[in-house]
């Protein structure tokens, strides 16, 4: 994946900070131990606005979101949870100076709240600062309960290529397939590194173990055409190309096989 379009990602982790269902509760209002405090009232409505503003933000009410996290947070100016929520609708909306402020701020009130780093260097990223967003990025994996390192390795590995940063890319694909072989992203990324550095014979053997645990992807079906190509294997190119052009015809990928079968 382009990283413009990985940032998917980064919202995932995010709004997982905010207790969502299926989502580890990262913010201010859990122990270390992740269990959660009996807030006072005032943090009980606060967190209660947070949510609804969550649910707003994910139907693309952004007025109604903004509203509820503004109020969450003239309710409790030290909450987390309401300084990372508006931050990333901030960033949503194109007010980058406004994101920058309350991921800030986030982070400043909880300095082990990992998600919030993680989105912020999602947003560092983004604005090609790319040693400070990795930067970040370790600050989110320096959190030993943070229970989703490996997605903040896939975005950190991700941004670094972005930054030319190859061999620190590697790093954190690697670190990602140490605790899960079978990790889809980490391995097409590897993948794809090995073959813009010229390694395809590794390429390929990362391109095989994606395909064996994924579902073909227009990336991964033109990175492995381009793989076996340079490998020689014409009919295994071939098969590969069938499968691009007939599953996904309409893609940018399909039009880049077409227009490399005309040269």
């Amino acid at each position: 994946m382009k990283i413009i379009k990985s940032l998917f990602i980064y919202m995932v982790v995010a709004m997982g900070g905010l207790g969502l269902a299926g989502c580890s509760t990262t913010g201010s209002d859990a122990s270390e131990e992740g269990e959660l405090r009996v807030a006072p009232e005032g943090d009980k409505l606060a967190e209660t606005n947070v949510k609804l503003g969550v649910g707003y933000m994910q139907k693309g009410s952004y007025e109604f979101a903004l509203s509820k996290f503004r109020r969450a947070i003239e309710i409790d100016n030290s909450y987390p949870d309401a300084h990372y929520a508006i931050a990333l609708l901030y960033d949503k909306l194109g007010r980058p100076e406004a994101a920058k402020t309350h991921f800030e701020k986030a982070i400043s009130l909880n300095p082990s709240y990992s998600d919030a780093y993680n989105a912020y260097a999602a947003f560092l990223c983004r604005k090609q600062e790319y040693e400070a967003a990795d930067e970040t990025f370790r600050k989110a994996l320096s959190n030993p309960l943070y229970r989703s390192p490996q997605l903040v390795q896939i975005n950190a590995g991700i941004c670094s290529v972005n930054a030319k940063q190859y061999d620190r890319a590697e790093a954190y694909f690697r670190k990602v397939l140490q605790a899960n072989s079978k990790h889809p992203v980490a391995l097409y990324q590897m993948a794809k590194l090995n073959y813009e550095s010229g390694r395809y014979l590794q390429a390929r053997a990362y391109m095989q173990r994606f395909s064996i645990i994924s579902r073909p992807t227009p990336q991964s079906l033109w990175l492995a055409v381009r793989i076996e190509r340079e490998m020689g294997d014409r009919g295994a190119a071939a098969s590969y190309a069938l499968t691009l052009r007939k599953q996904f015809p309409d893609s940018d990928e399909a039009h880049l096989l077409r227009e490399s079968n005309r040269r």
